[in-house]
């Protein structure tokens, strides 16, 4: 039986109070959501532990045409080294990612791609909302826009080291990057 166990409106200076901003990034508030600007790579922590089986939603509105978006997850510091999903999404850093949208799962390390798969988001000209959702579950790993599965990974558990359960979650940006976060949910499932 799924349970919530963790919810938050993202829409005032209250919401973040138990939340650690890592980097240097300006957080503010308006329209009923909080707004991020990163002028270094930047993480929101959510530093309670998750459990091993999760689901993570949170609503995502790009404000910069450039940029890159990153969704933290499973995220413990192992003997100095950080064991993690990295989810990277909203791509736009790069002429070849302007052009051709994609996303990317990452396992312990931006060497160990584990997934690629399309992004369907229009960009921040289009002043969309996104629903976004990750959902890890045993060995496997989904994540969708607007109830479209975009990424479906499969952890043998083997090649890149044993599954990854519980640790932290953060949402992340890369330099030059301003986005609009609401209601994150965390779902224990």
């Amino acid at each position: 039986m799924s349970r919530v166990i963790y919810e938050n409106a993202l829409d005032n200076e209250l919401d973040i109070k138990d939340l650690i901003l890592e980097g240097e990034g300006t957080i503010s508030f308006t329209e009923g959501a909080m707004r991020m600007t990163s002028a270094e790579e930047t993480v929101l922590w959510y530093t309670k532990s998750l459990p091993a089986d999760v689901r993570i939603d949170w609503e995502f509105k790009p404000v910069s045409t450039t940029g890159a978006c990153h969704l933290h997850f499973a995220a413990k510091n192992v003997d100095e080294k950080i064991s993690e999903f990295l989810l990277a999404y909203y791509n736009r850093m790069t002429a070849d990612e302007m052009s051709f949208h994609t996303c990317f799962l990452y396992k312990n390390g931006l060497d160990n791609l584990v997934y690629k798969g399309a992004d369907p988001m229009a960009g921040a000209a289009e002043d969309t909302w996104y629903r976004l959702s990750m959902v890890k579950r045993g060995k496997d790993v989904f994540y969708g826009i607007n109830n479209l599965e975009i990424v479906h990974y499969h952890d043998d558990g083997i090649t890149l080291g044993e599954i990854l359960t519980g640790g932290n979650m953060g949402l992340g940006q890369l330099p030059g990057t301003t986005a609009f976060y609401r209601n994150l949910k965390v779902t224990w499932i």
